[in-house]
């Protein structure tokens, strides 16, 4: 089977990261397997990435630009063309659409629907802040969404988010948690937790004895990190022997610097940019903190409850479905400090609870596997495929390819 998996991203991130990971399994599968998405510099290692597991890259010019009104429904026409002609030439038997953002890849899902090929397209990310999409904008998803497509999220919050968006009943979605690879016993052992909490420190040039608060994510205003940054100096007056790790790159990045300068804390916070050994920072820390807006169903707190790491973060979107207050780990208001910085005070005064939550986190995460979020993606595309092969009437194929993916029933 030949899939094709197409994101408009110029950077990387959560969205992905979970292309990637589909991609290389499809292509184990003995799919043949292709991606197309921007070329950018951002996105190198991302080429670079499938490329090595056998999936071949297409260069696609579909990043969207910052216009709305005629102008955007140009720029979807020019993103149309494009897409279309590489489903000519690819002839792939089913697509997945991977947006990283609710209201991108208008172009590339017209264009799928007007060759009525078979389509999946997942919605990693519903701001709570409804989009403005115009009338006639949203006629043109439901006019493709109603040719043969399956919409997918990762989380009932976001089916609701996502039914409220395009004015659709919630019944016609689907979602499939996001999944991570869950450690082995022999990585998470205390004598390697102890040896990767020295190693780390003495690579950031900080005591042994120096407690590491660790966040992860892009540095983009979603995140939150202006949020944590304004607390910092409270923090840091009653625990002087506390340290802030961020790894992640952005475009806040330069921004971020320069106020930490500005308040005389950047040598407590270390920016350390992109990394690909988080493993060992999750290991290494003491506490992971997580001052998110909005998120879809974000791989960074499944890694760090598969690593035992105790967690501190917001309420945001589709956290609570997977995280309850003081069971898991601790969650405060979206956006307010003050609150954020009553919980952090009080997860580094209690460590011993901290760490129990985190013991009940690592256990809850097992029903969040990577395994599990690919056997359903990949049953889903080939399904899609397989039922409108065999099947002449398209209604009938699509209505049969809508099958839950999962027997919850979700409620707005």
């Amino acid at each position: 089977m030949r899939v094709l998996i197409i994101t408009s991203a110029t950077v990387c991130g959560g969205a992905e990261a979970y292309a990637l990971t589909i991609a290389q399994a499809a292509a184990q599968s003995g799919w043949e397997t292709h991606a197309a998405f921007p070329l950018a510099d951002a996105t190198a290692s991302l080429r670079h990435e499938m490329t090595a597991h056998h999936v071949t890259y297409h260069s696609l010019e579909i990043a969207e630009p910052l216009s709305r009104g005629i102008r955007a429904m140009g720029d979807a026409f020019v993103r149309w063309w494009r897409t279309r002609s590489l489903l000519l030439t690819l002839k792939p038997d089913v697509v997945l659409i991977n947006l990283p953002w609710a209201d991108h890849c208008l172009g590339s899902i017209l264009a799928c629907g007007q060759l009525r090929v078979p389509t999946a397209v997942m919605f990693h990310l519903i701001p709570p802040e409804k989009i403005p999409l115009s009338r006639s904008r949203r006629q043109l998803y439901t006019w493709a969404r109603n040719r043969g497509q399956q919409w997918l999220t990762n989380s009932t919050t976001n089916c609701c988010l996502l039914a409220e968006l395009f004015e659709m009943s919630a019944d016609d979605l689907q979602f499939i948690y996001n999944g991570i690879t869950l450690p082995a016993l022999e990585d998470c052992t205390p004598e390697k937790r102890a040896m990767l909490r020295q190693a780390v420190r003495q690579e950031l040039g900080i005591p042994s004895s120096t407690r590491l608060l660790l966040t992860v994510g892009r540095l983009a205003p979603q995140k939150g990190y202006t949020d944590l940054l304004a607390i910092i100096p409270s923090v840091l007056a009653d625990h002087p022997d506390t340290r802030f790790v961020w790894a992640g790159a952005g475009e806040q990045q330069q921004e971020l610097h320069d106020r930490l300068r500005e308040a005389e804390i950047d040598h407590a916070v270390l920016m350390l940019g992109h990394r690909t050994d988080l493993p060992r920072l999750l290991q290494a820390a003491d506490l992971f903190v997580f001052p998110t807006r909005f998120e879809g169903h974000p791989f960074a707190l499944l890694e760090a409850m598969a690593y035992r790491l105790p967690i501190v973060t917001t309420n945001a979107s589709s956290i609570p479905e997977f995280i309850e207050h003081r069971e898991q780990g601790l969650l405060c208001p979206v956006g307010d400090s003050k609150a954020l910085l009553h919980t952090l005070h009080w997860a580094l005064q209690h460590p011993k609870q901290m760490q129990q939550m985190a013991e009940k986190a690592n256990q809850h995460v097992n029903h969040f596997s990577q395994e599990h979020m690919l056997e359903q993606t990949l049953n889903r595309l080939q399904t899609l495929a397989f039922l409108t092969k065999k099947e002449s009437n398209p209604t009938t194929a699509r209505n049969r390819a809508l099958e839950p993916v999962v027997k919850e029933q979700k409620r707005c």
